[in-house]
């Protein structure tokens, strides 16, 4: 029953998290965001004291049931391994199971090394480097790059299926926010997971991902853990060929809880009944060789912890026609002096800190105007980007399904939210003269101060005539202006606008 329930509870948590990532609609993200706010890593870098308090609390009483169970990683891979596993039969004909102890002394050295690197990189702001090792945000890049267009693939055949029934079941969803770099890295992360998959099991969760070396650390002396009654074992070796994080050791007895996520497919195969999970009974002793397959003393879990703790602190628009006769030009990308910030975000240091780059923002944006970064400093951080839509003030979807408090929530209520956001600066509008209509082309225009939404941007003449019938051009008031981007998306000028917004360091109120 504890296998069961483990594999039932972890399918949900899976699905629902995956989800989030792939919904259209944004409705599911009410029902269960609160799911990627309680993922561990983004939980610390969030300072979110509940939900760390409560892993750690977690771990040290019944192991790393969070690796097995919440982890949308770890569940991924027991669904590669359980294929794995089934191929592994096939073709050696052989029911028993294809895994071995393996706790070599360099993989425990490695894995502090990494965990390290992720303190380091969380320090300093490395987000870099935290994006490569959350896992929580590797499997969102994985679900967002990769699993997200092949839904949208699939919505656009029932959308057109349903439009010949002239139903309203489906609509066509135009995905805006397609990176090359994202893909990459996406692809990168997954033929890394397959390959450790085939090759050892659970190598990755016990080997190379941080979170899971932290929880080791705090789980190898759980209250509640698996155990081998060395009186009852028969040392047949099933429990060993069945575990796949390579844990068990059946000639000496042993389980190294360190890495033992809480699986129970021990539990299963054991005919004797000699494995058991609950307090480790007298009888049961450790041989001394367990503090050589153990990770580390306990003096370096708790000192690990602390560390941790501490480092808390295009796809282009499609071409519309005009009246279907004349084909309008798509709009390129500014590369920005200054990349800009989703609202709530606070500063580049900030996000640069907090963000995972889990690419959870970038999905739930229902007006296309996130993206993750190219840049080293801000890899696959969300940045804004204004070709497509801009920024609405009703909107605050990225700042609420944000779990690493890498974006704030704005305010408590609706209107408040709206509030606050149109008078949350991100950026400034900068006015590029030779590319507005009225220079380049003496043609009126004034489309920018039309729609500006705080009325930051009129236009002033641009010559001496100040008359009825005078060109006139934009003139920006930067202490107005609040960086929402609805000048730049509307302006008509093709394929860069006579306006753009450049971010700035630090987002204030005006």
């Amino acid at each position: 029953m504890l296998r069961k329930t483990r594999i039932a509870l972890a399918i949900v948590f899976w699905l629902c998290i995956t989800v989030l990532f792939l919904d259209l609609t944004g409705a599911t993200r009410l029902w269960f965001g609160w799911m990627a706010k309680i993922q561990f890593l983004p939980a610390v870098l969030a300072a979110n004291v509940g939900v760390t308090v409560l892993w750690v609390v977690v771990t040290m009483l019944i192991g790393r049931i969070y690796c097995s169970v919440i982890c949308p990683l770890g569940v991924m891979q027991d669904g590669m391994i359980h294929v794995a596993d089934w191929v592994h039969r096939l073709r050696t004909k052989k029911k028993i199971g294809r895994y071995h102890f393996w706790a070599p002394r360099w993989t425990h050295w490695m894995r502090l090394a990494i965990l390290a690197v992720l303190c380091v990189g969380i320090v300093v702001g490395g987000g870099f480097v935290v994006q490569w090792l959350a896992p929580y945000s590797s499997y969102g890049r994985i679900a967002t790059s990769i699993f997200r267009p092949v839904v949208l693939w699939v919505n656009d055949i029932l959308a057109d299926a349903a439009a010949e029934r002239d139903s309203f079941a489906f609509w066509h969803v135009t995905w805006t926010q397609f990176d090359l770099a994202l893909l990459v890295t996406s692809a990168v992360t997954l033929a890394i997971l397959i390959v450790s998959t085939i090759s050892g099991g659970r190598f990755y969760c016990n080997n190379i991902c941080p979170v899971g070396t932290v929880l080791g650390l705090l789980g190898r002396r759980a209250v509640m853990r698996i155990y081998i009654d060395a009186d009852k074992c028969v040392k047949c070796g099933l429990c060993e060929h069945k575990c796949k994080s390579m844990a068990i050791d059946s000639k000496r007895c042993f389980v190294d809880n360190s890495r033992c996520i809480d699986c129970f497919n021990c539990l299963e195969v054991c005919h004797k009944d000699a494995i058991s999970f609950g307090k480790i009974k007298a009888s049961a002793t450790t041989t001394k060789d367990e503090k050589v397959a153990v990770d580390t003393t306990r003096r370096t879990m708790l000192t690990t912890a602390v560390t941790l703790a501490a480092a808390s602190q295009l796809k282009a628009v499609d071409k519309v026609t005009d009246g279907g006769l004349a084909v309008i030009e798509d709009k390129k990308r500014y590369e920005r002096q200054t990349p800009i910030c989703p609202p709530g975000a606070l500063s580049l240091k900030n996000l640069q800190q907090h963000c995972t780059g889990c690419q959870l923002c970038v999905s739930a944006c229902p007006n296309g105007v996130l993206h993750p970064s190219t840049g080293l400093l801000h890899y696959l951080q969300p940045t804004m980007s204004y070709e497509v839509n801009h920024c609405r003030p009703e909107c605050h979807a990225c700042s609420d399904v944000c779990p690493a408090g890498a974006i704030l929530p704005l305010g408590k209520m609706h209107e408040e939210k709206m509030q606050r956001k149109s008078s949350l600066k991100i950026g400034r509008a900068v006015w590029v003269r030779e590319n507005c209509l009225p220079v380049a082309m003496e043609e009126k225009c004034g489309n920018c101060a039309t729609h500006c939404p705080t009325g930051a941007i009129t236009m002033v003449p641009l010559g001496e005539d100040s008359g009825p019938n005078a060109l006139r051009v934009p003139s920006v008031d930067d202490e107005r202006c609040i960086g929402c981007g609805a000048c730049e998306h509307l302006c008509p000028v093709r394929p860069f606008s006579a306006i753009h917004v450049e971010g700035i360091e630090v987002q204030r109120e005006i």
